[in-house]
């Protein structure tokens, strides 16, 4: 039997501690809130498939009408897309708060231990080993620490370099969300679509789903978020949801997602990490539970393989390897696509949505990750083909196909076996390949500027010309009337000389 910390009260963090208990080990969860604030305050779906796959029993309540989702565009006028959930798709749809006391519940019946209201703050370096964590209560020691402490992880941010773990977030890592749940207008029952989507005028964008009880929306931007933003998008889509009511019942929160690629290595001597901590997120469905679960699961797969109970990074790799397989390399992709949103223009959306470049099944394939990965460059040649006058599009299509290509390369070279080096190697490869991605869309994002800067020079320029066409019209007009006027004087002054002749000559 082994001593194994959970920091973290995280979904992917609360399954791997549920199944090692089961197994025997000693298991103690640490978490920084105490039990009745975690988990947030709102519904999230996803796949029910995840918890299949950890072979978790499904309460009855969990189960959801399918997760269809409708995209509108930003030009009203413009039709919607909508994704229909797969033939015999189980959803799941469950408040988070429920949800981790379920998952709770079933780690303390497997034998599992929490210790609330404990700040976790660094983690302990034995040589070249992790070997416990800091918190506020004092050292915690262990044989094996799973980091579940979420996207700002003090255990990530203060691991020595010779781990290979990346450390730090950037810019565009995680987007800048509000969420809010309103009460539902009793007497609407018309409302059209239960999940929408509604993009917005600049770089992001706002969802709503109709419950039975209420109503959750939530505005996403890759920017940060004013109030007057939010209480702006509120007003357009309440006006465009009369079901929305003016209550606000829950959340009336800021918060961060997190959206980039996961970590390029997830597991050092002792230490293994999980859900956000390492970037387990698909920002294609919004939710990282799915992932979390699936993590949780093959993270305890592998950990019951190890029966000396060394927990090596060489023993863990199995972890890493599965995820990267079945999970990894498909978040990657999504988080190739995620690159290019923040640089497209109002016109490149609505042209998305105009001439249905992507359909509502391959919409479906992509949300779901039911693709297959070696056809997605020629896919995507495929709609340039469809881009009408859009030239900087298109050359975004472009690299994004190139992006997808050189991935494809860099995949085979996830190490079969570990080694700190071929770990080293992996992660400067890995990462190397996303920061040239970040730098090619710093330079699309200054194509980008330059091109609207352009277009606004082209349109201020036929504005102009435009006005003064008005102007020299309205001149012509001006004259012309000018002349009329005096015409038609010349001719009452003609008609009243003739008029004082005939009276002349009667006399």
């Amino acid at each position: 039997m082994s001593v194994i910390t959970v920091a973290g009260a995280g979904t992917g963090g609360l399954v791997a501690a549920m199944k090692l208990a089961s197994q025997g080990h000693d298991v103690t969860v640490y978490e920084r809130l105490s039990e009745q604030d975690c988990g947030y305050e709102q519904k999230d779906a996803f796949d029910a498939t995840a918890m299949e796959y950890a072979g978790i029993e499904i309460p009855d309540d969990f189960i959801a009408p399918g997760n269809d989702i409708t995209f509108y565009p930003l030009d009203e006028n413009i039709e919607p897309i909508t994704t229909p959930s797969p033939e015999n798709y189980k959803n799941i749809t469950v408040d988070r708060k429920v949800l981790f006391r379920y998952l709770c519940s079933l780690a303390k019946d497997a034998g599992a231990k929490f210790v609330f209201e404990t700040e976790i703050t660094a983690p302990i370096i034995l040589g070249s080993r992790i070997c416990g964590i800091k918190t506020s209560a004092g050292d915690i020691y262990s044989d094996l620490v799973i980091d579940a402490c979420g996207m700002n992880s003090p255990l990530r941010k203060n691991m020595p370099e010779f781990t290979a773990i990346d450390r730090e977030t950037e810019t565009h890592d995680y987007l800048h969300a509000y969420r809010a749940v309103f009460d539902r207008t009793p007497d609407v029952t018309e409302f059209g679509e239960r999940y929408k989507i509604y993009i917005n005028s600049d770089t992001g964008f706002t969802w709503i789903i109709t419950e039975e009880d209420c109503v959750d929306v939530l505005i996403v931007d890759f920017n940060e978020i004013p109030f007057s933003m939010v209480a702006d998008r509120l007003h357009k889509i309440s006006l465009r949801n009369p079901q929305m009511g003016k209550n606000m019942i829950k959340n009336g929160k800021f918060m961060s997602i997190p959206i980039r690629q996961p970590l390029a290595v997830l597991v050092a001597d002792g230490y293994a990490a999980v859900g956000d901590s390492a970037y387990m997120t698909y920002a294609a469905k919004g939710s990282g539970i799915a992932y979390s679960i699936k993590a949780g699961t093959m993270l305890a797969n592998t950990v019951s393989l190890d029966d000396q109970g060394l927990f090596e990074a060489e023993t863990l790799w199995d972890y890493q390897k599965t995820f990267y397989k079945e999970i990894g390399f498909d978040a990657c992709r999504i988080a190739l696509v995620k690159n290019l949103l923040p640089y497209m223009t109002a016109d490149e959306i609505n042209e998305i949505f105009k001439l249905r470049l992507v359909t509502s099944e391959e919409l479906e394939k992509l949300i779901n990750g039911d693709y297959q990965k070696s056809k997605l460059p020629g896919m995507i040649m495929d709609k340039i083909k469809l881009i009408g006058d859009l030239p900087e599009f298109r050359s975004q299509l472009l690299m994004l196909a190139g992006w997808f290509g050189k991935f494809a390369v860099i995949e085979p070279f996830l190490p079969g076996k570990y080694s700190r080096e071929d770990a080293d190697k992996w992660r400067d490869r890995y990462n190397k390949f996303f920061e040239s991605v970040g730098s090619s869309s710093d330079s699309l994002a200054q194509a980008v500027e330059k091109a609207e800067e352009k277009k606004e020079k082209k349109d201020k320029k036929a504005a102009q010309k435009a006005e003064k066409a008005e102007q020299k019209a309205e001149q012509k007009a001006e004259k012309a009337e000018q002349k009329a006027e005096k015409s038609d004087a010349k001719d009452k002054k003609k008609k009243k000389n003739q008029e004082n002749q005939d009276t002349e000559t009667a006399e």
